[in-house]
């Protein structure tokens, strides 16, 4: 069970670490209530990561009702489904790491109104973000104000993370251990992720560069899909 918590966690917040969730909080915080901001953020993160759970333990189920034979062999396919699952990810993370690479390459050696350009996209996006919490925010004080910041840092944040690696992530972890183990090792990384978040973002960036973030991210997967692959053979 200990492993397993700090298992989901490790995946949970590295996925999280400068994903698009990471940044839409740390930029409401900076024109919210961080409290408020770290409540809808943090809801909208867990609400999520029950669902994820819920959907990986009825693939486990069904896979038990209807199990896949391969000779006289029951395949654990939800175990192998979370494996399959872990290496895509693992790879494709280290992938976009080495990519990101060849970009701020090309970018150094003269592309400079690219990298403007870029920024410029980012900075949209999120301003985009935070317009969209404070048009159903409102301006007013007191609790009703505080209330429908959270509501609407709930649903941007709920959209956003819906579909994203952390959500499959804990599918898979979920379809292949203890649900309990899952959403605690989960609900944790969310929350350190998100009061890093809601703390200074952009802080974290002096400390661990997004490469580092990325390189540790992909080989924690990869790392827990052998582990998984481990327990299936054995």
């Amino acid at each position: 069970m200990h492993f397993l918590l700090l298992q989901a966690f490790l995946l949970i917040f590295f996925s999280e670490l400068g994903d698009k969730t990471f940044f839409i909080a740390a930029l409401l915080a900076a024109r919210n209530s961080a409290p408020v901001v770290f409540i809808g953020t943090f809801g909208a993160l867990a609400a999520m990561t029950i669902i994820s759970v819920v959907l990986g333990r009825t693939f486990h189920y069904v896979d038990e009702i209807l199990p896949f034979r391969f000779g006289e062999t029951d395949l654990p396919i939800d175990d192998i489904a979370a494996v399959l699952l872990l290496v895509y990810f693992g790879v494709s993370t280290l992938l976009d790491a080495t990519s990101s690479d060849s970009l701020k390459q090309k970018m150094n050696k003269g592309s400079h109104i690219s990298f403007v350009r870029v920024n410029l996209i980012v900075m949209y996006s999120l301003n985009q973000a935070e317009l969209a919490v404070s048009k159903f925010s409102g301006n007013g004080a007191g609790i009703l104000a505080a209330a429908s910041t959270v509501i609407s840092t709930f649903l941007l944040v709920f959209v956003a993370e819906w579909g994203d690696k952390s959500f499959f992530s804990t599918i898979a972890l979920a379809a292949a251990s203890s649900p309990l183990g899952v959403i605690g090792g989960a609900l944790a990384g969310h929350g350190v992720a998100t009061l890093l978040a809601v703390l200074g973002g952009s802080l974290l960036g002096t400390f661990l560069s997004e490469k580092a973030i990325a390189y540790t991210g992909g080989v924690l997967f990869l790392v827990f899909a052998a582990v998984t692959l481990v327990e299936i053979v054995t």
